[in-house]
Order: C-alpha cells, then sequence, then structure tokens
C-alpha cells in the first residue's frame, strides 16, 4: 500500500488532501504542531483508511528531518511526500514589509518546505522510487502589494523544485509544484482583497490529487485563474502598486 506524508494535514487543504488519498486507497501520515488538533483531525479521517499522525513542527528544521528519516524507515518507504504546512505573515507584529511580521512565514514556507522535501530524497533516490510535491501559489509568478511573506517562500519554493526535478532526472523520482488560487481554510478568513474562483477546500483537494496521479512537473489549479496570474505577474511594478491590498 503506498504511503503518503502530508506536513500540515491537520486541517485546510493538508486534511483534505489526506482524505482524498485514503479514499484511494493510500496509508497516510499528516503531521502537524498542535496535538489536539492532530487527535481531531486522524478521528474524522480513520473511517477512510489507515492514518496516524506526527507532531511536527515544519519551523523546527533538526526535528523535521530527523523525524520524517525515522517514518521513512518504519513505514518501509514513504512513496509520496508533500510539503504542504505554511503560514502567513503575522499582523499583530508590525507592518507587513517589517522583519518581524515576516520571519516566521519566510522560514516556514521556505526552509520548512525544503527540509521535509530533501529528508527522505537520497533513500527515494536510492530505491529509485518516490513522489515529492511542494504546495506553492499562483501568486508566486509576481510581487503583490502587502505579500513579501507569502510571494517570496513560494516563489523560492518554485525554484527549489525546479532544481530538484533536474538533480533526480532519470531516478525514478518525480517532483511537481502544485500552484494553487485561493483556497477557503483559515489562513484567508480575515483577507480583504478580492480573491476570485475561491475554492473549498474539498474541491481543491480533489483536483489536486486527480492531476498529482500522472506525476507531472506542474499543476495548477483552477487553470483559468492561474492564465491570469502568469500575465499579472509580468505587469510592470507601477502597476501591481494600484492593486487592491
Amino acid at each position: 500500500m503506498p504511503h503518503v506524508l502530508i506536513t500540515g494535514g491537520s486541517r485546510g487543504l493538508g486534511l483534505g488532501l489526506a482524505r482524498q488519498y485514503l479514499q484511494r486507497g493510500h496509508a497516510v501520515t499528516i503531521t502537524g504542531r498542535e496535538q489536539p488538533a492532530l487527535d481531531a483531525a486522524v478521528a474524522l479521517l480513520r473511517p477512510h483508511g489507515p492514518v496516524a499522525a506526527l507532531a511536527l513542527d515544519a519551523g523546527d528544521l533538526d526535528a523535521t528531518v530527523k523525524g520524517l528519516r525515522a517514518l521513512d524507515e518504519r513505514v518501509g518507504g514513504l512513496d509520496v511526500v508533500i510539503a504542504n504546512a505554511g503560514v502567513g505573515a503575522d499582523p499583530s507584529k508590525g507592518a507587513p514589509y517589517s522583519w518581524e511580521a515576516i520571519a516566521q512565514a519566510l522560514h516556514v514556507n521556505f526552509t520548512g518546505a525544503a527540509a521535509t522535501l530533501t529528508a527522505v530524497l537520497p533513500a527515494m533516490v536510492e530505491r529509485r522510487r518516490g513522489h515529492l510535491v511542494g504546495i506553492s501559489s499562483l501568486a508566486s509568478y509576481g510581487a503583490l502589494p502587502n505579500a513579501a511573506a507569502y510571494c517570496a517562500p513560494k516563489a523560492g519554493l518554485n525554484m527549489l523544485l525546479d532544481c530538484l526535478a533536474l538533480d533526480t532526472r532519470g531516478t525514478g523520482v518525480a517532483v511537481t509544484t502544485v500552484k494553487l488560487g485561493f483556497v477557503k481554510t483559515r489562513m484567508v478568513e480575515t483577507a480583504t482583497h478580492p480573491m476570485p474562483q475561491l475554492m473549498e477546500v474539498d474541491d481543491a483537494a480533489r483536483r489536486v490529487v486527480r492531476a498529482l496521479e500522472a506525476r507531472p512537473r506542474v499543476v495548477t489549479v483552477p487553470r483559468a485563474l492561474a492564465f491570469g496570474a502568469w500575465v499579472g505577474g509580468a505587469l510592470p511594478l507601477a502597476v501591481k502598486a494600484k492593486l487592491p491590498r
């Protein structure tokens, strides 16, 4: 039975992805920082298939690498590793361009994802099988107002995944970048800017997992918004400065 690891799996998109994989006959391990949230998620997911939880903070890099390597050995080799854990800017810490506001998001969304994706990659290459998936964003196509904490690490994640795809070419390991639009999760609850084509969690998760079955290099969801985001990413900064904040 294929085994899938999903960071940030106790709620939101991670929980939706876990449900989709379980329904497709995979075993799933989810990670998260809060044990009560993990326990609640496992209770919700257990009717769909074999699920386990691992209390892990993606921002704790050493613990992430050690925890995932131990899990990989325990389950006989992870088949899919999905770096999904992420946080937004902390508005209570100051202006959206201040270090205090963006520090955690930069650390978790890029460095935490990098630790997740590379922790067991050498073992996957040795086994000549595996699938790495990084959950990025359509916002990674270009700069947006008040979004340094989100756009920058997601753009960096895209580049990391591109490099890993080159490095693992011909090894049997697939690398996929998932560029997502707006999903109705806790992260967007207080957003005041427009959110075109806002997706429900289960809809977004279903689309992503279905697309990942083919192990493509890149997945964009929803496609119509992806084209607009790609075009918008190329707009001059003077034009972007007029966008809603």
